[in-house]
């Protein structure tokens, strides 16, 4: 492969960041011995990475960036992220570190795009499920309507030429932050990265989703997925149907400190690592789920009790009511 892989990383011991880092940097060389992987870090960071000998073994280049020492580890790691191609030299794959590499990524070789990535949640705009709360976040903020798109990027994998277009978008990108996180307090870097594609007339393109599976919003392209992005949603209260879902396989690793034998398992097959009670839903249920009362009536149900019992019954008589008022 001869397009270099970027990661930003901001950690801490209080976090499993670094851990997700090396998970997908692992999963990554089972594939690429050879690629060039650049890691971009604040300077504490790196010198956790320096003393993980096990983990400095997988990358090539440790790159120490300069984020504003008062800034939250957070708006860091979007600061850096925002600002990799001042950083990097050359052509670059970023790949968010809550991800698993699962087949080559040759592929990326042949891309000619200037800036590519994949459609957020593996779905065009129109067929999004939050794609109302998506154009929302981007005309509250910069007053822009993004709604006639055909898609928005997701920022988890990105494609980047080191060329006038792609340092234009990522200027952008980071401008456009900034004035998000510190003017309209949204911390969040994609819409400020849907804005600055707005901005340049919709420069980023596609590239297949096999590079960006987003397996917590869609199954459509997990079987021949080269790289398994999984989405760490904490709106969710209970992720334990998968060790990635839930973070327990990078508490595992951060516990005991190297890739035993057991967690290269789950990495080598993380597509098989699902608990067998685990099945997809679909867009309705999804969005039930997802809103508070969906969410209060999962978690009064799971507690049980009495308040668990008269939501069952309630239920019950609702449903008949439903029926017989459709009769007439």
């Amino acid at each position: 492969m001869k397009t270099q892989i970027v990661y930003v990383l901001v950690s801490s011991e209080k976090d499993v960041f670094l851990e997700e880092l090396w998970i997908s940097v692992y999963s990554l060389r089972q594939y690429h011995p050879e690629a060039t992987v650049n890691v971009v870090a604040d300077s504490s960071t790196a010198k956790r990475i320096e003393r993980n000998h096990e983990l400095r073994s997988l990358i090539s280049n440790v790159i120490i960036g300069n984020p504003p020492e008062h800034y939250t580890p957070k708006e860091k790691s979007r600061e850096l992220k925002t600002s990799i191609r001042e950083l990097v030299k050359g052509d670059f794959l970023y790949i968010d570190t809550d991800t698993v590499i699962c087949a080559t990524l040759d592929g990326i070789d042949q891309c000619e795009h200037d800036v590519a990535g994949v459609p957020d949640s593996n779905a065009l705009l129109k067929d999004h499920a939050f794609q109302a709360s998506m154009v929302s976040s981007v005309s509250s903020i910069f007053g822009t309507d993004v709604s006639n798109h055909d898609y928005l990027i997701n920022g988890g994998v990105i494609y980047a030429k080191d060329n006038a277009v792609a340092h234009e978008l990522f200027q952008r990108w980071n401008k456009n932050w900034r004035y998000s996180c510190f003017e309209k307090g949204n911390s969040q870097d994609q819409p400020a990265l849907w804005q600055s594609d707005h901005e340049m007339g919709t420069v980023i393109k596609c590239i297949p989703d096999i590079y960006n599976s987003q397996v917590a919003m869609s199954l459509q392209y997990f079987a021949e997925a080269a790289i398994v992005h999984f989405l760490h949603m904490g709106f969710i209260p209970d992720q334990n149907y998968s060790p990635y879902l839930s973070l327990k396989i990078y508490r595992d690793l951060k516990e005991a400190g190297s890739i035993t034998k057991e967690i290269q398992e789950q990495i080598i097959h993380c597509k098989a690592t699902f608990t067998p009670m685990t099945m997809p839903v679909g867009r309705d249920q999804l969005l039930f789920l997802f809103n508070p009362a969906g969410k209060a009536l999962v978690q009064i149900y799971k507690e049980g009790g009495a308040a668990s019992w008269l939501m069952i019954k309630l239920a019950g008589w609702l449903e008949k009511l439903h029926q017989y008022t459709r009769k007439e």
